[in-house]
């Protein structure tokens, strides 16, 4: 049993570090095939993961097009993916690692988000609406089942800008809506929503939004406020692509935790005293304190490069992007709300895990004993017997335990979002940064007449 069960656990931090060190150095020709290479070699269970960080490699390096094939092999198996029956039940008795990854709900909508951009980044606006109005369903969906921290806003305000580019202004309107309901107050949508008022001519919405006339910015061409009204004005959307996405990491020896410990005793005692085995429930407890907790945490890890920076254009501070879709703080409350039902499944998993191995032991145990001759069968010998058995349980339990790793690494803290109008022609552009800041953002811009120009710039902390 313990030969069985050795060795079900993998540190998905380890799988992927050559990886995600290449890829935050910019480094894309190396990140590029060893995730080729995880890819290929991988289980199907890993496989929807490893296109995920795939289709952010290529994203960031600004191959747009193959980041598409990468994330939309990823959206087909999302969304066909089934569990089956064989590998629950080995992932309950094992470990989660041995469970299908299949990506949170939210996670599910950011692969259809990407999609969509990749399609704004290639100048494919009918492209890019098409998947904002698949993930606009999926949205939908959600909102009768989720929290409303799972929503995507960042997706829901760049759909409204495609919408208004392609004249579809009832899209538009409607996502803004959804937003004043998501995000009150919030100054970007209350631009938006006397832009949008200004662009359909409606004189009524022009003073019913009146207030977010004061928070649009619009240049002449020599970089001085002038009226969002004039003629021969482009809009430039910013989509800053900020910091590194909270990561899960171990929570340290299972005994560690009072709580966790408190409840597994209890559930070993009867889980023993169910099967009427001998074995020491504190031989058990002894050996499975080497034993990881087998729920992770959820960190934050960069909040130095996840903050809001502030843009440059002609030397002109245009101010700050809003966020928009907080990434790591949906990934952290997410599996927080779900913390006590982990738990209780992790107590019935290990109570289980910790039968068949006190079973195991049992036999081996009343095996040596029918082996000892009378006057070795006293009571302290007896005893050490079960102590032993107990011990070996343990043992065999604790070498299937270990947290489940595996999380999206390469996706960005937050997504903040601005959208400012501009005369053509050319512009120097900047971004505020450090010596400990790495970002792909231009030194310049050209704005096009009737053409909306979209920068994604991605940036974290060296």
């Amino acid at each position: 049993m313990s030969l069985l069960l050795l060795g079900c656990a993998s540190d998905y931090n380890k799988i992927i570090e050559a990886t995600e060190t290449a890829y935050y150095r910019q480094d894309y020709n190396s990140a590029i095939p060893s995730i080729r290479a995880l890819y290929e070699d991988s289980a199907s269970k890993d496989r929807l993961l490893f296109l995920m960080e795939a289709g952010m490699i290529f994203h960031s390096k600004g191959d747009y097009e193959t980041a598409n094939k990468v994330f939309k092999e990823a959206e087909d198996i999302s969304e066909n993916i089934r569990t089956s029956i064989t590998k629950e039940g080995l992932a309950f008795l094992l470990s989660d690692n041995e469970s299908n990854y299949t990506g949170e709900d939210f996670e599910r909508v950011m692969i259809k988000y990407y999609i969509a951009s990749n399609y704004l980044m290639l100048g494919d606006l009918e492209n890019a609406k098409i998947y904002f109005r698949r993930l606009d369903f999926e949205l939908k969906e959600m909102r009768f089942t989720t929290a409303q921290y799972r929503q995507n806003n960042a997706a829901r305000l760049i759909d409204a800008y495609v919408s208004e580019k392609l004249g579809r202004y009832n899209d538009s309107r409607v996502q803004y809506k959804n937003m004043e309901q998501l995000i009150a107050n919030s100054p970007t949508v209350m631009s938006d929503r006397y832009v949008l008022a200004v662009k359909e001519g409606d004189s009524r919405d022009q003073g019913k939004y009146a207030k977010g006339a004061g928070f649009v910015q619009a240049y002449n061409r020599s970089m001085q406020r002038t009226d969002v009204k004039s003629d021969n004005l482009s809009e430039v959307v910013i989509i800053h692509e900020a910091g590194k996405s909270a990561i899960k990491e171990s929570r340290g020896k299972l005994l560690e935790d009072e709580y966790f410990a408190l409840a597994l005793r209890g559930a070993i005692e009867i889980a023993i005293r169910t099967e009427g085995a001998g074995a020491s429930v504190s031989g058990v407890l002894a050996t499975l304190s080497t034993a990881e907790n087998p729920i992770p945490i959820y960190k934050e890890r960069d909040p130095s490069g996840s903050r809001k920076r502030h843009f440059y254009i002609n030397d002109v501070d245009v101010g700050t992007a809003e966020i928009m879709n907080n990434y790591s703080e949906t990934a952290i409350k997410n599996f927080n709300d779900n913390y006590k039902a982990l738990i209780t499944k992790n107590l019935t998993s290990l109570a289980v895990k910790i039968v068949a191995a006190v079973i195991a032991s049992e036999a081996a145990a009343k095996a040596i004993e029918s082996s000892m001759g009378r006057k070795e069968k006293d009571d302290l010998v007896s005893s050490l017997v079960r102590m032993a058995a107990g011990a070996a349980a343990g043992l065999a339990t604790a070498q299937t335990i270990g947290p489940d790793l595996r999380c999206w690494r390469t996706i960005p803290s937050n997504f903040q979002v601005k959208r400012i109008f501009l005369a053509p022609g050319e512009y120097s552009f900047a971004m505020e940064s450090d010596s400990n800041t790495i970002s792909n953002a231009p030194s310049s811009i050209t704005v096009e007449e009737g053409k909306s120009l979209y920068l994604s710039i991605r940036s974290y902390s060296n």
